[in-house]
């Protein structure tokens, strides 16, 4: 972790690691009464648990700035005063707990949980929740599991809730609709810390991995352009009106390609979400049809040169672009012996794949290479917007992979899909692939065969995705978003 001590401050952030002696250095220096844990995902639990009881033993305060989960969260809960503060946004303020897992395999280790069990019983005294944590610590399918406590002070109807996986949906977690931060035990009081973060421990604006740095100088001017460019009634300009002058936090604004109109988002959880956002509503617009967009501004950022600069980045990668010596990386040619799929996979979607699919090309990488290295290469579109880079060329169809048991909430997203497929690809006789994260992702697989419904005749599958590709060390270009299927 990156740990500093600022007067009575220890600053601790980032992945738990081998931190045991610096926290010692850290709490030995004079003065210090309270640790401060900025954004961390958590790491390595014997860290979580020693550096925890040496809290609690040397009666130190604890404050969570932004999300503390897994080990980070057994550190906290060692503070004799526990608070949340004020340095982020509510919704990206909160405690995340779960039970233990191999660090390497991920799998769940439940002979583990008991210690973490007996911590947390003593850390929240006579407001323990034993089926609440219980909850949290063995109702676990995968690492991912986790039971999220927010900031009540700020967002008082937020409930607290738990994933049984990294794959579970919302809407499928657990509620618990009267369980709090203050009556599990988990803050000591519900105000709010007010607290100034370092310079090195604040939040850089990112989108996509890459550090925003072109502030709009003159907002009037810059909106009033798009105003005078892209609207031609009165809800468009108020719209304009009411994102120029919002204080909302995470917020984007995108414009259709080549037509007016306009897509505003507010209240995400990251610049990257807030620019997906907007793509999505200027999309899909009701009773008319879907079209292309560009996010023109993240918050106070201008990005309209994010386009041209990522389509610049894909001309060097494609130029870059050469053979692998092996045609197979990240082990993207074992596992799943299925061979005819004929129905899309609604839940689960990471989960091995089928070696191949019926009616549907199935690339390994030194295939994919030749392929788009000829003269008339495939249109690769990638259906995750989970990384910060893409393919040479290939384009974005964020979600595009999804599918719903419920068949008219389905025939709504393909209607959406294929209007934004036949914008992104028009040509139903060219060849098009489809990739995701890697093998053990459906999203690329439902795509694929949703693509071969509509007719495409040529459609391809990257089974080893961008997993594969990067295994490979091929070149990458940036993120293009001009499509959000959902």
């Amino acid at each position: 972790m990156k740990i500093e001590v600022h007067k009575n401050l220890v600053f601790a952030s980032g992945v738990v690691g081998d931190d045991v002696i610096a926290f010692q250095e850290a709490f030995a220096k004079p003065g210090v009464d309270t640790v401060v844990f900025v954004n961390s995902p958590g790491g390595d639990l014997w860290t979580g648990l020693r550096v925890g009881r040496m809290i609690s033993d040397l009666g130190l305060n604890t404050v969570i700035a932004g999300a503390c989960i897994s080990s980070c969260s057994i550190m906290f809960m060692g503070g004799k005063e526990r608070t949340f503060s004020d340095a982020f946004s509510a919704p990206l303020t909160f405690i995340g707990i779960h039970g233990a897992h191999n660090k390497y395999t991920k799998t769940v280790d439940s002979n583990i949980q008991p210690r973490i069990f007996a911590f947390l019983k003593q850390s929240m005294g006579d407001k323990f929740s034993a089926d609440i944590i219980n909850t949290a610590l063995f109702d676990m399918e995968d690492a991912g599991a986790l039971l999220r406590i927010f900031d009540a002070f700020r967002e008082p109807k937020r409930m607290t809730y738990h994933c049984i996986s990294t794959q579970t949906l919302r809407k499928d977690c657990t509620n618990f609709k009267d369980a709090n931060a203050l009556n599990l035990g988990v803050v000591t009081n519900n105000s709010l810390t007010k607290l100034e973060l370092p310079e090195s421990y604040k939040f850089k604006s990112l989108l996509f991995g890459k550090e925003l740095l072109d502030i709009i100088t003159e907002p009037d001017k810059y909106y009033k352009n798009l105003v005078d460019k892209q609207c031609d009634t009165d809800t468009c300009k108020k719209m304009f009106s009411n994102f120029e002058y919002s204080k909302s936090e995470h917020r984007a604004l995108a414009i259709p390609v080549n037509s007016i109109g306009v897509g505003v988002v507010s209240n995400r959880v990251s610049e990257t979400q807030a620019f997906i956002g907007a793509v999505y509503f200027c999309n899909h617009v009701k009773d008319k049809p879907s079209r292309l967009c560009e996010t023109q501004s993240v918050n106070q950022f201008d990005v309209r040169d994010f386009y041209s600069k990522a389509e610049q980045s894909h001309i060097e990668a494609l130029a870059k672009l050469s053979s692998p010596a092996e045609k197979f990386y990240a082990n993207e040619e074992y596992g799943g012996g299925l061979t005819s799929f004929t129905s899309y996979k609604y839940q689960k979607w990471k989960d091995i794949t089928p070696q191949a699919l019926e009616g549907v090309k199935t690339y390994n990488t030194k295939d994919l290479v030749t392929d788009l290295k000829s003269e008339k290469p495939p249109v690769v579109i990638s259906v995750f917007a989970g990384v910060n880079e893409a393919l040479p060329g290939a384009l974005s169809l964020v979600n595009g992979g999804m599918a719903f048991e419920d068949a008219a909430k389905d025939k709504e997203f393909e209607t959406r899909f294929a209007a934004l497929l036949k914008l992104l690809s028009p040509d139903n006789n060219r060849p098009i692939v489809f990739y995701c994260l890697g093998r053990d992702s459906w999203f690329s697989v439902n795509a694929a065969m949703r693509a071969k419904k509509m007719g495409y005749s040529q459609v391809g599958w990257y089974r080893g995705g961008f997993e594969s590709w990067k295994a490979a060390k091929l070149p990458t270009g940036s993120v293009v978003v001009r499509a959000v299927a959902n």
